[in-house]
């Protein structure tokens, strides 16, 4: 269990720094769409609590089974 605690903090914090680094837009091309800005944290941490859910429920069903 520390060993998941310890990945998911880790994968949480690595998203939120690196979500920072390219938080500035996508480059200085003037040919680049203003709407092509990468994945902003909320969805990022969202797909994290949702891979640790999963995590989660296929650890239980394989202990019931």
């Amino acid at each position: 269990m520390k060993k998941l605690l310890s990945i998911l903090t880790l994968s949480v914090c690595m998203m939120v720094v690196s979500t920072e680094a390219f938080a500035f837009g996508p480059g200085f091309d003037p040919d680049v769409p203003p709407y092509a800005a990468p994945i902003d944290e909320g969805l990022g941490i969202l797909a994290v609590i949702g891979l640790a859910y999963g995590a989660w429920a296929y650890k239980k069903r394989e202990a019931t089974a």
